[in-house]
């Protein structure tokens, strides 16, 4: 976040309104197509996990979650065959392979996508077309480096792991700093993003190496069944196809909608905002493998981890949201001028709702598919998608980026609303707690919601005068509770019996 608080001014300054509108849009584009590996990312995360956890428990009946008894007994099979590695190393060379598909068909499509981008200030179709080419290259790179970080947040490695995407992160804003003084064409901006990702695939790669050595030897992998592996991954997919193409179709409906220059206005704030999601992103990698082996072992435990979990999330996104209210405008003033902030404030403010719902999600989502009902999330998105695209246009066509802000943000808040109902018929005793969350959260959106519709000082009292009211409900049952505790503990010795584990299941 400090990276781009640094870069984007001065990437504005240089390339221009359109060429960066441009660039996000291919921000965008790598964002989506970095997650089509056929859900075998996240799949691989919880059966490599659940073979460190199994692997000084010979013989136990638990299975994997949400797979039927012959995925079941397929995995077994491989439990007692082959090693980690033996999983990992077809699954990462798959995803490989899939990248280079993928990059390919974006290199093929590269002149009509440059096409679609209409811009008319200097930015020719070739240079758009070449941006393009090199975007196509990254593909690959992203889903390699996603497989190798799966191996590694398996294994709980998240330090390296935290350290890796720091890098990879920063590059990823920094890096174009440095051939402005050269250019202010997109191609070498586009090619200094590529660097960054490489570096982060070596970074990945050596310490996946180090944790797991036979990856480096296919001979050692045997021959795995990974059946079992693409029964889950098939609803991981959906998921992965249908969640960012709701998180990124606002922006490529507002260029059809709009001059690109405006899209700039909405995109801004909204890259800004969504490396808010590194916070309850973090505890949600770390709870995954976590919930998934304590449903098995002691079911009552998802409700205490969502009570922690879920009003953790809740404290520190109202004071997110309250931070917005109070001094949103002005930070954005002093970030990229005033004329920015006169178009991009309400933006801000109307996406920070959007933010706060899609956060207090994050829990609920991740319960629901530590448990293996992946199909639930998945059918979900697949339920919300037209209904969000058709309010989408309506609204970005009237309202321009407003509208485009409303409609996600509504879309975040009724899905946060879903996901809290249905999680408690997936895992049971976790109602009452889904219940306290989902009202807290509909009244802090209620707040929020209702400042904006009154405006000026007058509406950030009331929308604050909310918050405050929700924020002391949820410190109180923080206090009461002590939840934080009650979560670190158990975390803090599956970590330590995963490193235990892990070792004896690489030295069998």
């Amino acid at each position: 976040m400090l990276a781009a608080l640094l870069s984007i001014p001065l990437l504005i300054s240089a390339v221009g309104m359109e060429r960066f509108g441009a660039l996000t849009l291919i921000w965008a584009l790598l964002g989506y197509l970095g997650v089509l590996d056929l859900g075998l990312g996240r799949s691989l995360v919880q059966v490599v996990a659940d073979r460190i956890g199994h692997a000084g428990h010979a013989g136990s009946p638990e299975s994997e979650p949400g797979e039927d008894k012959a995925g079941q007994d397929r995995i077994g099979e491989d439990r007692g065959s082959v090693g980690t590695a033996g999983i990992a190393g077809p699954a990462i060379a798959l995803m490989g392979a899939i990248g280079l598909l993928t990059g390919g068909a974006v290199a093929l499509g590269a002149g009509l996508l440059a096409d679609r981008f209409q811009l008319d200030t200097g930015t020719s179709p070739d240079e758009i077309r070449s941006s393009l080419l090199i975007a196509a290259a990254i593909v690959p790179i992203a889903l390699v480096s996603a497989g190798l970080r799966g191996v590694l947040e398996a294994y709980q490695r998240f330090r390296p792991i935290s350290l890796v995407r720091m890098t990879v992160g920063v590059l990823n804003y920094l890096s174009p700093l440095c051939v402005l003084p050269f250019s202010q064409s997109l191609v070498p901006v586009i090619a200094a993003i590529a660097v960054g990702r490489f570096i982060g695939l070596v970074g990945y790669g050596v310490l996946a190496v180090r944790q797991m050595p036979d990856l480096l030897h296919p001979g050692r992998w045997g021959r795995p069944s990974l059946r079992g592996l693409f029964t889950m991954s098939a609803w991981m997919m959906l998921n992965n196809l249908i969640g960012p193409a709701m998180l990124y179709a606002d922006r490529f409906i507002l260029l059809s909608l709009v001059p690109a220059a405006m899209v700039a206005f909405y995109t801004t704030p909204f890259e800004l905002l969504s490396r808010l999601m590194v916070i309850p992103g973090a505890l949600s990698l770390a709870l995954f493998p976590l919930a998934s082996s304590l449903f098995r072992r002691d079911p009552p435990a998802l409700g205490r981890i969502l009570d922690a979990g879920g009003h953790l999330t809740l404290a520190v996104f109202l004071a997110m949201q309250a931070a917005t209210i109070v001094g949103g405008e002005t930070a954005l003033g002093l970030w990229l001028g005033p004329a920015f902030a006169a178009n991009s404030a309400t933006v801000l403010s109307i996406l920070m709702l959007g933010v706060f719902f899609n956060a207090t999600a994050y829990v609920p989502n991740t319960l629901i598919q530590s448990v293996g009902r992946v199909d639930v999330t998945a059918r979900l998105q697949l339920a919300e998608l037209p209904v969000y695209l058709g309010v989408l246009w309506l609204l970005a066509e009237r309202y321009g980026a407003v509208g485009a802000a409303a409609a996600w943000s509504l879309r975040t808040a009724v899905d946060c609303g879903l996901l809290l109902v249905l999680l408690p018929r997936v895992a049971p005793g976790t109602g009452a707690v889904a219940l306290t969350i989902g009202l807290r959260a509909l009244l802090a959106g209620a707040a929020g919601t209702a400042g904006l519709l009154v405006g000026g000082p007058v509406g950030a009292a009331i929308s604050l005068t909310g918050l405050l009211a929700v924020g002391l409900g949820v410190a109180g049952r923080l206090l009461r509770t002590r939840s934080w505790e009650k979560l670190s503990a158990p975390l803090r010795k599956s970590r330590a019996a995963r490193l235990i584990d892990g070792t004896a299941a690489d030295r069998t």
